[in-house]
């Protein structure tokens, strides 16, 4: 038997969780959502993957926390345990560890046990300077058994109506492009964020990415050249935070806030600082355009072409080419 355990760790707003890696199935940003009847009111809606529907579960709604709007970059984890299916609305997905069975701590006990979610804590945790508290997966696919009828009375949820047209349509796509892609018909798709700079917005493959997260405690390296902003930590991992800016004919950075897409370049973690992360779109291939060109004749292979994304067009960054010129190797010895 193994003496450790393998987590999911995700963030619910300012808090940390952990969940049973071998029953995650894959997660995503949050796609639109239809009402589901008769259900709970914590099952928020339902979407359909690759043609199984997957029900949704609101855990501020589920530990009776009050109700917060959505977020675009809210994400569903989505679970699979005995052939049934549940997706949970998180804030972020952060990493898979493995975690010595040592180190988990018996959950707090309480007097809930009237309650129908007094049993979802398994236990908690010590990740790095963080407690995680530790769901129990299993209770979170299975609805539990004492569900009062008049539970299920209550108006059916409607989708984030706060949420603006604008957002509305993003949401919309996501689901479409789930539900696309259950045939192996509908052909090859490039996933991107989208990320925008100085009011433009750019495209860059996932498969570069490792993840986002905010600029915070960024350091000052001496003697390096400009588009080298300093280096950051994330949950101890120390990386450099490098400005594209100059390399795409913007003006270099003048405040250091705002996001990182943390790329992952053969053995080389480095972070690139942006404005904003929009979304995750998939395109075919054949949605690609020709780059301006400008572009095409200033940087060539690093440009992998454009596409219309919201009001403007979208340039599509080849990021592993755009960061390997030699002017943006910096010497560690200096």
């Amino acid at each position: 038997m193994s003496s450790f355990r393998s987590l999911l760790i995700f963030d619910l707003d300012d808090a940390s969780f952990g969940l049973d890696a071998t029953l995650v199935r894959e997660s995503m940003w949050l796609p639109e959502l239809t009402p589901v009847e008769e259900a709970p009111p914590y099952i928020v809606g339902m979407f359909s993957l690759r043609e199984q529907l997957i029900p949704v579960t609101d855990l501020n709604l589920r530990f009776g926390h009050p109700a917060r709007p959505y977020r675009l970059t809210d994400q569903v984890v989505v679970l699979e345990q005995d052939q049934l299916w549940m997706g949970l609305i998180v804030s972020e997905v952060r990493e898979v560890i493995e975690l010595p069975l040592a180190a988990i701590h018996p959950a707090p006990k309480f007097a809930l046990e009237a309650r129908c979610d007094a049993n979802l804590v398994a236990g908690e945790a010590r990740v790095g300077d963080d407690i995680v508290t530790l769901l129990d997966s299993s209770q979170l696919v299975h609805l539990p058994r004492n569900v009062a009828d008049a539970d299920l009375e209550h108006p059916v949820n409607r989708f984030c109506t706060e949420a603006t047209a604008e957002q509305h349509a993003v949401y919309r796509a996501r689901a479409r492009a789930l539900l696309e892609s259950a045939a192996e018909e509908v052909g090859e798709r490039i996933a991107l964020a989208v990320v925008e700079l100085d009011g433009e917005y750019f495209g860059i493959e996932l498969q570069s990415v490792q993840e986002f997260c905010e600029i915070t405690h960024l350091s000052t390296i001496p003697c390096c050249p400009p588009h080298v902003l300093g280096a950051i930590s994330l949950r101890g991992n120390l990386f450099t935070l490098l400005d594209l800016r100059t390399a795409l004919n913007l003006s270099p950075a003048v405040q250091r806030s705002g996001k990182v897409v943390v790329a992952r370049l053969g053995e080389q973690t480095v972070g690139v600082a942006v404005d904003d992360v929009h979304d995750v779109i998939y395109l075919r291939p054949e949605e690609l355009q020709a780059a301006p060109e400008v572009l095409r004749e200033q940087r060539g292979t690093e440009i992998r072409g454009a596409a219309p994304y919201a009001d403007k067009m979208m340039v599509i960054l080849d990021l592993p080419a755009l960061l390997a010129r030699e002017e943006w190797i910096v010497n560690e010895t200096v």
